[in-house]
């Protein structure tokens, strides 16, 4: 099967990481939905935020900005998503007065978060309101949340988190093939 393709060119899922310890959980939950778009027939790139601000923000806002699809990838500390994706954000245009691009607007987004407990599942709602009211951007619901007893011993996720990961996945490829092919939805504003 392969992903919903409007343009000709097959759909590109870009994944963005900011786990500030690298390959823990949220990376492996992030591959999970990876291998959903995947699966839907997505081509999928992963760029990680911890090599360096200045030329590793330019390097994923060029990722987001050339993929139909957006995977953001966050651990959560003080019950948001990390700074180092806070800062990431800061750095990305969103088409405003003095503004030339805006590289997330009228695409499609999961927010996959991973925390010490259930309690903090609201984080992801932080991060998708900021995305869809400052950014414009489609967010896939609900967003993907899950604690430590969604891994084994080896941080892997279990195998019903990775079926559900997946299953985002493949919904972020639905989602991001009707952006695709609207004609109104790339049009839509930030709220302010």
């Amino acid at each position: 099967m392969s992903a919903p393709d409007v343009a000709g060119d097959p759909l590109k899922v870009a994944a963005v990481l900011a786990g500030p310890h690298g390959s823990g959980t949220t990376a492996a939950a992030v591959d999970a939905v990876l291998h959903g778009c995947r699966a839907a027939g997505a081509l999928t790139s992963v760029t990680d935020l911890r090599g360096g601000q200045a030329e590793g923000f330019a390097a994923a806002v060029e990722a987001v900005e050339s993929a139909d699809a957006i995977v953001f990838g966050s651990p959560t500390y003080r019950a948001t998503h990390t700074s180092l994706l806070a800062a990431f954000l800061e750095h990305v245009e969103r088409g405003g007065p003095h503004e030339t691009r805006a590289p997330l607007r009228g695409k499609a987004a999961a927010v996959v978060m991973t925390g010490a407990a259930a309690e903090h599942f609201l984080a992801t709602e932080k991060l998708r309101a900021t995305l869809a009211s400052f950014y414009g951007v489609q967010v896939l619901s609900p967003s993907l949340f899950l604690t430590r007893a969604a891994f084994g011993p080896d941080r892997s996720p279990t195998p019903e988190t990775f079926e559900l990961a997946a299953l985002h996945g493949r919904a972020l490829t639905d989602l991001a093939a009707a952006c695709r092919a609207s004609a109104t939805i790339p049009r839509l504003r930030p709220l302010v």
